[in-house]
């Protein structure tokens, strides 16, 4: 991907992800409408796929909740090495990947969790290396000693360090409980869904495993 590619002294532009994000979102609905979940709806798995794919979703909400606490605000103004920052250097995207695997899971298929979960990591890894650079830039030594020790992504649990308490920006929360709630109208929109393929109104849906 390009974006991987420029200049390390400016901050990656966000909405390039976001529209990507976005993107994903818009082809994950159309995907939804024309396949369906091999599995019959009464299936014992679909039902423990719904409920993992809820629990999923309820990690990455509160996931991001927590380093919303922690770095909102501060983003490129202060380097935040604790809490979920002293896991991973990017809580909040590793937060959005467990929430989004969730919401595929609900689905009911396993291939389309696959995908769409690849192809949303690819964007977070992309953008957090762009992050790195820049964040290297700004903070120099600091950051690099802070990356050291911390992994870009895959959190490492046994670093956890709490911190100090500090206080948080109200509107950072506000952005990430509407994004939440975004998250949340996935599962009966899901339903809705499910309830249109019951009635034959997409009685050529392909099934999917």
């Amino acid at each position: 991907m390009t974006c991987c590619t420029t200049s390390s002294d400016r901050p990656f532009q966000q909405k390039r992800r976001i529209r990507v994000l976005w993107a994903l979102t818009a082809a994950f609905i159309a995907f939804h409408l024309v396949a369906r979940s091999g599995l019959p709806v009464e299936s014992l798995i679909l039902t423990i796929f719904d409920q993992l794919g809820i629990l999923l979703i309820a990690f990455g909400i509160i996931g991001r909740i927590w380093s919303i606490i922690y770095v909102g605000g501060l983003k490129n103004a202060e380097l935040v090495t604790d809490g979920p920052y002293s896991v991973t250097r990017n809580p909040l995207y590793v937060s959005s990947l467990v929430a989004i695997s969730g919401v595929c899971l609900v689905f009911g298929s396993l291939l389309a969790m696959a995908i769409f979960t690849l192809l949303a990591y690819l964007v977070f890894e992309c953008t957090a290396k762009r992050e790195a650079r820049y964040l290297s830039h700004l903070f120099g030594e600091r950051y690099e000693e802070y990356a050291r020790r911390t992994p870009l992504f895959w959190p490492d649990f046994s670093k956890l360090d709490w911190g100090q308490a500090r206080a948080f920006s109200p509107k950072a929360l506000l952005v990430t409980s509407r994004d939440a709630l975004f998250i949340l109208a996935i599962i009966p929109l899901s339903e809705f869904v499910e309830y249109l393929h019951g009635i034959g109104l997409f009685s050529m849906a392909v099934t999917v495993p």
